[in-house]
């Protein structure tokens, strides 16, 4: 078999591939190249009658144009105009000042938490469970004693506590 170029890769496929795979492989990748660059160089702008635009690689069926496109282009990316980057930079600094009263109310919530002193913690914790067991159900003989503690632990947290 002859060799279309002198490349290593054509070297290499004719020892390693049979020779109807290596020209079929060699045809689908130039094929592939070639189909791909002849896209990337047009596109062409198609105006619909009822107005809709669409952007196309194919010539359009009706009014259109071709637009002229660089391959070496890297990327579409432009810069922000004067008004959009004060616009970014008052979003940005609103951000910013949410985040901070968020974390001044989290770390004042915290900080209430951590100074409630054990007793209160304690007479809370109780006041939950006794009001959690008038919910639940309670024996007839149960019921005078459960709502007096609740209103005595309320009392006390009232009183005492914060």
């Amino acid at each position: 078999m002859q060799a279309a170029n002198d490349g290593s890769l054509t070297l290499f496929m004719e020892e390693v591939m049979p020779d109807c795979y290596s020209r079929t492989l060699l045809f689908s990748l130039g094929m592939s190249v070639s189909l791909a660059m002849n896209a990337a160089e047009q596109i062409f702008r198609c105006v619909e009658p009822d107005g809709h635009v669409s952007f196309q690689s194919r010539e359009c069926g009706g009014p259109g144009q071709s637009i002229a496109v660089d391959p070496a282009a890297k990327s579409g990316w432009t810069s922000l105009r004067p008004a959009e980057r004060q616009l970014l930079k008052t979003y940005r600094s609103r951000d910013l000042e949410r985040n901070k009263r968020r974390k001044k109310s989290a770390s004042s919530q915290a900080g209430k938490k951590d100074t409630e002193t054990p007793v209160c913690w304690k007479k809370r914790k109780s006041l939950e469970k006794v009001a959690a067991k008038l919910r639940r159900g309670y024996k007839a003989s149960e019921g005078e004693g459960l709502r007096r503690k609740r209103d005595n632990y309320a009392e006390y947290i009232k009183k005492f506590c914060s």
